[in-house]
């Protein structure tokens, strides 16, 4: 699976805070997840792809999710960054894939808001959480790969 990210802009000018990352944040089996985000205090962006290999995610009437794309703008002015950690929140456009007990169900949420939580750093020790109104809190989790960086 390939996951494409885009960064805005005004990230890679910003000379204020800023946070930007992106790769595989790990999990038990099923429930790992593919990110990438960028904010400042002017907004940003943000996609969590969880497909496939990621079936064991529980959310509403899903028994099985075949894929969850998360995908928003982050909100100008809700980046805080603190003890080295940046959490930013935004509003999403959710498509789900998965099956039912009476068989395969597509859905798309808009206007869902979202918290994004996360630490700096590498595979192992950078660590991501996402928090998605009425569906539920993904993680704290480490990354499995990629990386996060943090301005402040």
């Amino acid at each position: 699976m390939t996951a494409l990210m885009t960064f805005a802009p005004s990230v890679a000018a910003s000379s204020g805070p800023a946070v930007r990352g992106g790769g595989v944040v790990d999990g038990d089996p099923g429930t790992t997840s593919q990110l990438g985000f960028t904010a400042t205090s002017s907004g940003g962006s943000f996609l969590c792809v969880m497909a496939g290999r990621s079936g064991k995610f529980l959310f509403g009437p899903w028994q099985s999710i075949q894929q969850m794309h998360v995908q928003g703008r982050v909100t100008p002015g809700s980046l805080s960054i603190s003890g080295g950690v940046a959490t930013f929140s935004g509003t999403a456009t959710i498509h789900v894939v998965g099956t039912t007990s009476t068989g395969r169900l597509a859905m798309t949420l808009t206007g869902v808001p979202f918290t994004s939580t996360q630490a700096a750093g590498g595979a192992g020790v950078a660590w991501h959480q996402l928090d998605v109104s009425g569906v539920g809190t993904f993680g704290p989790a480490f990354m499995k790969s990629g990386h996060i960086t943090i301005w402040p």
